[in-house]
């Protein structure tokens, strides 16, 4: 059923989300010694500096609205790696921030709910406010884990890509980053082949298996489960 309230509240969590991610790549390089994102005034939670009109907002409430595949990006993160003492190292830490960011929001977003539960009952039984509260922080959390999920696979331009190059010998990673060019054709292919095919879409169900498992997981950390 078309339900455009629903879609601009799950299209608004994404934002909210993956500014917390951004935040996460800007910030941990600020650490590291490159300030480029911070004197750029991307070292922000505000959603504005980080919002791509088409990636953050058009894709993905297009998809939201049609129930088709939903995908969506947010301006990348600027960073200098000539300002890092060790950069491929350093690059690594950055990517992974982001993904990190997210499991980190989903001990919060679960937490929440952890402690309404505990203080307010939460949800009351026939409480139709309180189910729906209870829905969006575990819809929100699930979204959370996924965004984290996604952005490790190893494809270019993707925050595995970079996790996987600093993990590598420097040879090996040179010969990785050789494959930067094929990443976004590649991941267009990921995400959009199978629905145009007819066939599942075995990426993206092995990233919601991982993503159900940890969000489990964490749900049994805070006491959720």
């Amino acid at each position: 059923m078309f339900n455009p309230f629903e879609a601009i509240l799950i299209v608004t969590q994404f934002i909210v989300l993956l500014t917390f991610h951004e935040w996460g790549h800007a910030k941990s390089a600020d650490m590291l010694g490159d300030s480029t994102a911070r004197n750029q005034g991307r070292m922000s939670l505000n959603p504005a500096v980080h919002i791509d009109p088409i990636g953050t907002v058009l894709l993905p409430l297009l998809g939201t609205f049609f129930g088709s595949t939903f995908f969506g990006w947010a301006k990348p993160v600027p960073v200098n790696p000539f300002n890092l003492k060790n950069p491929v190292k350093d690059m690594m830490l950055i990517a992974a921030a982001g993904p990190f960011m997210n499991i980190v929001l989903t001990f919060v977003i679960l937490g929440i709910a952890r402690l309404l539960e505990l203080v307010f009952n939460f949800p009351q039984p026939g409480s139709d406010f309180h189910v729906e509260i209870a829905r969006q922080l575990v819809r929100m959390g699930l979204i959370s884990v996924f965004l984290a999920a996604f952005n490790m696979l190893p494809i270019y331009p993707l925050d595995g890509f970079s996790v996987v190059r600093g993990l590598l010998p420097a040879r090996a990673a040179r010969s990785w980053e050789n494959l930067s060019p094929y990443g976004m054709p590649i991941l267009m292919c990921l995400i959009f082949l199978p629905s145009l095919l007819g066939i599942p879409n075995y990426v993206f169900g092995f990233l919601s298996e991982i993503s159900y498992a940890t969000f489990n997981l964490i749900a049994q950390i805070v006491g959720l489960r």
